[in-house]
């Protein structure tokens, strides 16, 4: 064990070495455990590449601090059309993008246009969270140099949210037409930070953006290296190499609040880790027998064991934390009489056969998969329900959900909006109940259901959504149609004498202000 320490901390500071050329008491050293896909925010799909698009570049809109409200970012102000379809936007002047060119209307319409049209000559054609994030924009265009305007095919009411995100960052038309494969890896954008060099699977280089519309950064440098192992990357944080680090797993909680020269940072999500069960397969097409699994699962051992007490026991979508969480949703309390009584009830006193597929991978939502799925065989086994777990790499359990090949099914989600909508909409309306790439999982079909999330993505009055995402969450819970364990939580960690940074509930880090004491 000592030597394998030595060998892995000995390529940490071989690494340290490579670096300090550019390193002085400035230099702002940040450790994650993956590599981005791509360093263009457009083509992000991990946290990894949202992570070091933050620093790079900016949207129209940002997230005011640690809360949840929208300011401005390059858009000074905007309107909305009375008919909510058409937004305006009014820039920033003077802004310029790191390779010295305007940030401007024309700037704006290209980074959008090129993700949502085929047709763009300069189309991204990896762009693949756009239709996730803006499938109502019709159109983006320049109406001037300094004006914006986005049209919409119907209302969309977390339009601002997700321009504050990754898919709405401005990108300088200059530099991707002059190298539109190789930006990928050469990003330019407006933001803090300034790229320098990247060292694929070892570490990114950027220096302070000095002409930063907001200010300069507080750090001269910003190195983000990649440290795959949870306990090296720790141990890097511990012995002062690294300032801040992204991974931390629910075991090592407990290990950096004992440490005084750490702080552990974390946030709550929107976001939820729950079991599917197959409503179009029997017996969970009998509400009787999906609400006896709810009654026969100790989701607080569930927490505790699998979640280590951290984030929030959930029972149902949305967290507490939120709007649209209901107060009034059915509660399924851990009650083996009433679970047995129930499958008696629905023809199945001896219990039944039935499959669970699950991943083997730890997830965001779910830190321990196999200890979370060996509880639910056991649980369920004292009222005759003999479950068949099986235990798929990420890529088959992904396409055997898709299709609904299961009885039950583990699942969660992490929202990327910060609205309900990103969350629920997806996981229960009956459109994404699909052959082949599902996402409702439990293949549930309630029109009332259906039609409360309908109306609540098409009204921009909060006041009057937030009821009709409590709606939603009371029939999706009537209905038992998912078990729910937990709302889960991110992290980060630094050294203490790292000031001015926090993990924003959207796995935003900012770290324009951070500053070494």
């Amino acid at each position: 064990m000592d030597l394998r320490w030595r060998t892995l901390t000995g390529l940490a500071g071989a690494v340290l070495l490579a670096l300090s050329a550019t390193a002085s008491a400035e230099t702002l050293i940040v450790a994650r455990g993956n590599d981005a896909n791509s360093l263009d925010p457009a083509e992000s799909t991990s946290f990894e590449a949202i992570k070091v698009a933050d620093w790079a570049f900016d949207g129209l809109v940002r997230f005011d601090g640690n809360s949840h409200d929208i300011v401005p970012a390059l858009a000074e102000s905007w309107t909305v059309s009375e008919d909510g379809l058409t937004w305006t936007f009014t820039l920033r002047q003077d802004v310029t993008f790191h390779d010295g060119t305007p940030m401007n209307a024309e700037a704006v319409a290209f980074s959008l246009e090129r993700q949502r049209d085929s047709e763009h000559p300069y189309h991204c054609a990896n762009c693949r969270r756009w239709s996730a994030k803006f499938a109502s924009i019709t159109k983006t265009e320049a109406i001037d140099d300094h004006t914006v305007q986005i049209s919409l095919s119907e209302p969309a009411p977390a339009l601002l949210v997700n321009l504050a995100f990754y898919i709405g960052y401005i990108v300088s038309p200059t530099a991707v037409m002059a190298d539109p494969e190789g930006f990928r890896s050469n990003p330019v954008g407006t933001g803090p930070f300034k790229f320098v060099r990247w060292e694929r699977d070892n570490f990114l280089e950027y220096e302070a953006n000095q002409d930063y519309y907001l200010g300069a950064p507080k750090v001269d440098r910003l190195i983000v290296r990649v440290i795959p192992n949870n306990d090296v990357r720790l141990l890097a944080l511990q012995k002062g190499e690294v300032h801040l680090i992204y991974g931390v797993p629910f075991p090592q909680f407990d290990q950096v609040d004992a440490d005084p020269d750490l702080t552990l940072h974390q946030s709550p999500t929107l976001g939820i880790s729950f079991m599917a069960l197959n409503t179009e397969v029997a017996p969970f097409d009998d509400v009787r027998v999906r609400r006896a699994v709810n009654h026969a699962i100790n989701k607080s051992r569930m927490f505790q064991t699998v979640f280590f007490g951290r984030g929030e026991v959930a029972n149902q979508v949305i967290p507490s934390t939120w709007w649209g969480h209901s107060e009034d949703v059915t509660v399924y309390e851990y009650d083996m009489d009433k679970a047995r009584a129930l499958l008696a009830e629905a023809g199945h006193a001896d219990g039944f056969e039935t499959t669970l597929t699950s991943f083997t991978n730890p997830r965001p939502y779910l830190p321990a998969p196999r200890d979370a799925v060996s509880l639910i065989k056991s649980d369920l086994a004292q009222i005759g329900i003999d479950v068949d777990v099986k235990t798929m790499n990420w890529a088959t359990y992904r396409e055997t959900r898709g299709k609904g090949e299961y009885g039950m099914t583990m699942g969660g989600w992490i929202s990327g909006t910060l609205d309900p909508d990103g969350i629920i909409y997806a996981l229960f309306h009956s459109r994404y109940i699909r052959e082949k790439d599902a996402l409702n999982w439990t293949r549930l079909r309630v029109p009332e259901l259906d039609t409360a999330l309908e109306r609540a993505r098409g009204i921009y009055d909060q006041a009057e959504r937030d009821p009709l995402y409590q709606d939603a969450a009371n029939l999706i819970t009537d209905a038992g149609a998912a078990v729910f364990f937990a709302h889960p939580i991110t992290a980060i960690a630094t050294r203490a004498n790292l000031k001015n940074v926090f993990i924003h509930d959207s796995n935003w880090v900012p770290l324009h202000e951070a500053a070494l004491e």
